[in-house]
């Protein structure tokens, strides 16, 4: 993921409910977080458009798990499975021992992510 892809995940974030905040603070805090961990944020793209997001922050020991959106046209299919392994792969070649995955609250249905298929992703902490 870059800065460039921002508006059109920005239109994805509002669209899955993620309740997101100003267009000015979420463009200010995608730049950090892509500026300090650009190996650890993905999209999924389909056509010229992003299709699901999936971004990862590490702060020298933890990871943190953020702003997991797909599409409601492609739910099920996956996607979600997939960002998930490759930010947890991303993580761990980070130096991660612990990721925290950040659900809001108004968006708990996200918890069953298959977790089943990939318990050691929440293996300490789940904020």
């Amino acid at each position: 993921m870059t800065v460039k892809d921002f508006s059109k995940a920005y239109s994805l974030w509002e669209k899955t409910n993620l309740g997101v905040k100003s267009l000015a603070v979420e463009k200010k805090e995608l730049t950090q977080t892509i500026k300090f961990n650009p190996n650890i944020c993905f999209v999924v793209e389909e056509d010229d458009r992003i299709i699901g997001t999936l971004l990862g922050d590490f702060n020298g020991r933890r990871g943190f798990i953020h702003r997991l959106a797909i599409d409601p046209n492609y739910q099920h299919k996956g996607y979600g499975s997939i960002l998930l392994s490759k930010v947890q792969k991303a993580l761990k070649k980070a130096g991660a021992d612990t990721v925290l995955l950040w659900v809001d609250c108004a968006n708990l249905n996200v918890l069953p992510l298959r977790l089943d298929k990939n318990p050691s992703l929440l293996r300490k902490a789940l904020v």
